[in-house]
C-alpha cells in the first residue's frame, strides 16, 4: 500500500507539469491599451482563459502596424498555439496573419479583421449596422430638439485604413446621406480624429474656432466625442439635448456612459470588447482542444470574406442606461457550443 502511494504521489507530481504543458498558449495582439475598450476587450480575453484553463498572453500594439507585426513574429517563435489578433491596421497586418498560416498556427481576428490571410473566423461587431442605428438616434433626438432645417453636423473619423474606422463611416453615411441630399443635413466638417480623445479635442476646437453654429457633433467612436465634448465646454458653447450642441458616441466606454447619464452625450452604441475578447480565446481553447469550428450556415463578412460571428450590440440613451452591464459584460455561449 505504502508503494501504491509512493507511486501516486509520484504520478501526481509528474502529471502537473505535463497538464501544465498541455495548457493550450493564446497570443492575443491588441492594437492599442491606450484605448479603455480595448482595455475591457482584453479583460474578457484574460477572463476566458481563466475559465477554460488556457494561457493567455496579450501583447500591447501601440496603434504601430509594424511593432504588432514584429510582435505576431516573436509570438509564433516562442511557440504560441493559437493567435487572436485585433489589427492595428486591417492591410499592414497581412503578412502577420500569413506567417501565422506558414506554420500552422491558427488566427482568430476580433472587432478589426485583416484583409488578407486565413482567418478561422472574425468576431466582431457589425460595425456598418451597428453606426446605421447610431446615427438614428442621432438624428432621432435632433428632430426632438426641433431644431430648424438645415442641422449643421460634424462628423468625427476613426483611423484611416482601419476596418471599424471604415465600416463606421459607411454606416453614418447610409444615414446620413439621404438627408443631405434633400437639405436636412448640412455637413460643417468631417475629419479624421484618429480614435483618440486628444484629437477629438484638438480638431474639435480647431472648429469651433472657425464656427459655433452646429447642431450636433457624432463620432466613431468615445474618446473622440469626449475630447469634443471637452472642447465644446471649454469654449463655453452649451452642450446636450434640447438646447445645445447633441453629442453622439459609439463604444459605451465608462466615461461615456456616465456622459450619457449627466445628459452630456445622448447616446452611445454599445458593443461588447469584453464578450469579444472572451469569444476569441474561447473559440481559439477550443478549435485547439474540441475540434470547434464555426457552425454551419455562419455568415460571411463581405468586406473581407471571413466567416463572421457577431456580438451583441444595442444604442445606450438615457432610457436604457441601467442596462449597459448586461449588454457587454454577460457572455452569452458562442456559437455552435450551445
Amino acid at each position: 500500500m505504502k508503494r501504491l502511494w509512493i507511486g501516486l504521489a509520484v504520478l501526481v507530481l509528474v502529471g502537473l507539469p505535463l497538464l501544465a504543458q498541455q495548457a493550450p498558449t493564446v497570443a492575443v495582439f491588441i492594437s492599442t491599451l491606450k484605448n479603455p475598450y480595448f482595455v475591457t476587450l482584453a479583460e474578457g480575453a484574460r477572463a476566458a482563459g481563466k475559465a477554460l484553463g488556457a494561457q493567455v498572453v496579450i501583447y500591447d500594439g501601440q496603434d504601430d502596424a509594424a511593432l504588432q507585426l514584429s510582435q505576431v513574429e516573436d509570438a509564433i517563435a516562442a511557440g504560441v498555439q493559437a493567435i487572436c489578433i485585433n489589427p492595428a491596421h486591417t492591410e499592414a497586418l497581412i503578412p502577420a496573419v500569413e506567417r501565422a498560416n506558414e506554420v500552422g498556427v491558427p488566427v482568430f481576428s476580433v472587432d478589426r479583421d485583416v484583409l488578407g490571410g486565413q482567418r478561422v473566423c472574425y468576431i466582431g461587431t457589425s460595425n456598418v449596422l451597428a453606426a446605421e442605428q447610431g446615427a438614428a438616434t442621432f438624428i432621432r433626438f435632433l428632430a426632438l430638439a426641433k431644431r430648424p432645417l438645415p442641422w449643421r453636423i460634424v462628423i468625427l473619423e476613426g483611423i484611416p485604413g482601419a476596418s471599424a474606422a471604415v465600416e463606421r463611416e459607411q454606416g453614418f453615411k447610409n444615414v446620413l446621406n439621404p438627408l443631405i441630399e434633400g437639405g436636412a443635413v448640412e455637413i460643417v466638417a468631417d475629419l479624421t480624429a484618429q480614435f483618440d480623445r486628444a484629437e477629438g479635442y484638438r480638431v474639435m476646437s480647431d472648429i469651433l474656432a472657425t464656427t459655433t453654429d452646429i447642431d450636433g457633433v457624432i463620432a466613431a467612436n468615445d474618446e473622440m466625442i469626449l475630447g469634443a465634448l471637452e472642447a465644446i465646454k471649454a469654449a463655453g458653447v452649451p452642450v446636450g439635448f434640447p438646447g445645445g450642441i447633441i453629442l453622439m458616441g459609439f463604444d459605451a466606454i465608462d466615461d461615456a456612459v456616465a456622459a450619457v447619464r449627466t445628459g452630456e452625450l445622448v447616446g452611445t452604441v454599445a458593443q461588447a470588447p469584453y464578450i469579444q475578447g472572451y469569444w476569441g480565446v474561447e473559440a481559439a481553447y477550443r478549435y485547439l482542444v474540441e475540434g470547434w469550428r464555426p457552425p454551419e450556415g455562419t455568415q460571411v463578412y463581405e468586406p473581407t470574406g471571413a466567416l463572421f460571428i457577431p456580438t451583441p450590440v444595442a444604442v445606450v440613451t438615457a432610457e436604457n442606461v441601467d442596462q449597459v452591464a448586461q449588454i457587454t459584460k454577460s457572455p452569452p455561449p458562442l456559437p455552435g457550443t450551445e
